[in-house]
């Protein structure tokens, strides 16, 4: 548990990547709710590649 809230509360970045993930995720919900979880997993992933980079 210890190291998923490092990864998330870890730096500036990935509080602000985290964020804009579940913003995004909420923002599909209101259209499409069915669709909300496969946002969240997509953003996170495209997250973890910006942060690498």
């Amino acid at each position: 548990m210890k190291k998923v809230f490092q990864l998330i509360f870890g730096d500036a970045r990935n509080i602000a990547s985290v964020a804009a993930s579940v913003a995004l995720a909420w923002a599909v919900a209101q259209w499409l709710p069915a669709a909300s979880g496969w946002t969240l997993a997509a953003a996170l992933i495209a997250a973890a590649f910006w942060q690498a980079a």
